[in-house]
């Protein structure tokens, strides 16, 4: 894909829009949700207070209960005033319904009657009256009823007094973190946050997916011009008998067998390559020992040497040559190929093949004494088509990547270790 930029953006606007609604629908939904915990608290403190009042007015009324008309005077009364479990009786039976209609209309008549006189000394009776109330609202008091306002709900209807509420009384309206809502609304929001990583995440694999097929397919095709140019050329000259020289035919026809030898490697990267891709590597492991694996590699390797006019030096003790390890020769024998081609177009120096032996695994280490590899090029040793424009050395930056890969998947790896000349890779696999 040529221009990803165009996707981010879409990607960017759409989830914008998304994050937008969802921060739109959580500050109104919270809104919501404190505006009915305040409403509920408000009609809960309500509540309280109108049970307060009843308790005060059925409290008041029992204390002050003489016949109509008649002086009160609570200072010179002999009758005691009733205990709080008889106010208290009374008053159930008030706020139940159970009390007699005669006793409502003498309710009705005394508030009246309060409403058009002052009541001498209700201040005697005010501390018990608080008493019967401090349980649901401790800190209240009673201050003095002047007006007659009909929508004064606090005002008491015995006495010509209002119940003063304390600030402190008002229930705490603040929320947990776990309400039901709030869980919702956390739910949704990794919901939508996880999606929105899936959906970058699916942008970012295919991206590179496709950047990869696009790297893949430029390499591949400009690798791939030059040998078969190659071939065309040599081969009408030498079937149209151009070449009468047998020097020169042999020149020619041994430049076919290495351009033949260079092109079939890089066929067998391609193909690993897309196996590697498409998952579908099969590895067929079986014992065998150190000298036996090289035995098999070698051949192809030292031929790759002598194309390249340099010297292949094998270190192989004889401990190591005998031990038995379980691996696949020919994943094995594509690895050394690889590195051997790399030293043999950069390094152009002999190149060394050394064998050592751990307890549970084995290397063979590849090293030249070439210029090595600089430090910036070290970032993308083992990228797939991570080669540099303006390296001038045919190839298209596959065999490192590719020979890492199959090394991790015989269970083992590929490291290259940087030294003061040259440079070295070694391969490790497993017992």
């Amino acid at each position: 894909m040529k221009r990803p930029a165009p996707v981010w953006l879409a990607f960017s606007g759409a989830l914008a829009v998304v994050l937008a609604v969802m921060v739109f629908f959580t500050v109104r939904m919270l809104q919501f949700e404190r505006s009915e915990a305040a409403a509920q608290a408000h009609a809960a403190l309500e509540e309280t207070i109108r049970l307060a009042l009843w308790r005060m007015d059925s409290a008041a009324a029992l204390m002050l209960d003489t016949p109509s008309g008649a002086a009160i005077n609570l200072s010179n009364t002999a009758t005691p005033l009733p205990t709080q479990q008889q106010v208290n009786d009374r008053f159930d039976q008030q706020f139940q319904g159970k009390i007699s209609q005669q006793e409502y209309q003498q309710r009705g008549n005394l508030s009246q009657s309060s409403n058009r006189r002052t009541i001498p000394n209700w201040r005697s009776i005010e501390p018990a009256l608080l008493e019967r109330i401090k349980d649901i609202l401790p800190g209240a008091s009673l201050e003095p009823a002047t007006d007659t306002n009909p929508d004064d709900t606090r005002r008491l209807a015995s006495i010509p007094a209002r119940l003063v509420v304390p600030g402190s009384a008002t229930p705490d309206a603040g929320l947990p973190w776990h309400t039901p809502l709030r869980i919702s609304l956390m739910v949704a929001w990794l919901g939508v946050l996880l999606a929105a990583a899936a959906v970058a995440y699916l942008l970012i694999a295919t991206l590179a997916l496709s950047q990869r097929r696009a790297n893949f397919a430029s390499a591949v095709t400009h690798e791939l011009r030059t040998p078969l140019t190659t071939f065309r050329m040599y081969a009408e000259m030498l079937s149209s008998g151009m070449v009468n020289d047998p020097e020169k035919r042999t020149h020619y026809l041994t430049t076919l067998v290495t351009e033949s030898d260079r092109l079939g490697h890089l066929i067998e990267n391609v193909l690993a390559y897309s196996r590697l891709e498409n998952r579908l590597s099969q590895r067929h492991a079986e014992p065998i020992t150190v000298s036996q694996l090289l035995d098999h590699a070698l051949p192809t390797l030292r031929r790759r040497v002598e194309q390249a006019g340099l010297t292949l030096d094998v270190q192989l003790p004889p401990d190591v040559a005998t031990a038995i390890c379980r691996t696949d020769p020919v994943t094995v024998q594509q690895i050394l190929l690889n590195l051997i081609d790399n030293a043999c177009k950069y390094g152009r120096t002999p190149i060394s093949l050394a064998a050592t032996i751990h307890a549970d695994h084995f290397e063979l280490t590849v090293s030249d004494q070439g210029p090595g590899i600089p430090h910036e090029g070290g970032a993308k040793l083992f990228t797939a088509f991570g080669k540099s424009k303006s390296d001038p050395i045919p190839g298209i930056g596959l065999g490192l990547y590719l020979s890492r890969q199959l090394a991790r998947d015989l269970h083992g790896d590929l490291v290259h270790h940087p030294g003061p000349a040259g440079a070295a890779f070694t391969l490790t696999i497993p017992r």
